[in-house]
């Protein structure tokens, strides 16, 4: 057997919770390895001393008072806890907010990106790779797969060119 399994067996083998076989085994082990044998020895110093420590006798009635004072203790209360609204209302709550916060996202993503788009900064447009013809926007490729100038866009332009195009 090895060292690192009979370590992790002492306690068992001590308690003698092993089999038969395995006693045997983790024995002759233990004959054989000073490592080990130092071990079980450590353990059964920790259980001789553990056995010379008088037991404590509880006062009668000392679990029924415990018990007491235990249900008698405030529950305790979260944080996040909405007194004013009942608690069956409460699971209601997080979808709600959820959907609230969607929806002033997508509103002032819209407000923001006609904003941008409308004419409120023509040099993010140009800088973010926007086509302009005329005042309108035909492609804005800022957040495409391959944005312009990326090492993406080069290798895509790399690949689609051909002799023909000389």
């Amino acid at each position: 057997m090895r060292c690192r399994h009979v370590q992790k067996r002492l306690s068992a083998y001590q308690d003698r919770e092993v089999s038969r076989k395995e006693r045997e085994q983790i024995a002759n082990h233990l004959e054989g390895c000073p490592a080990c044998r130092s071990a079980y020895d450590e353990l059964e110093q920790a259980w001789q001393v553990l056995a010379m420590i008088p037991e404590i006798d509880a006062a009668p009635g000392f679990e029924k008072r415990l018990a007491e004072k235990i249900r008698a203790l405030p529950e305790p209360r979260s944080h996040w806890r909405f007194p004013w609204i009942s608690w069956g209302d409460q699971w209601r709550l997080a979808p709600a907010m959820a959907l609230g916060v969607a929806l002033i996202g997508i509103t002032l993503g819209a407000y923001l990106g006609n904003l941008l788009v409308g004419g409120g900064s023509q040099t993010a447009l140009s800088q973010a790779g926007a086509l302009q013809t005329g005042g309108e926007i035909h492609a804005f490729r800022a957040f495409a797969a391959a944005p312009p100038g990326s090492l993406g866009d080069g290798y895509l332009r790399l690949a689609a060119f051909t002799e023909d195009r000389r």
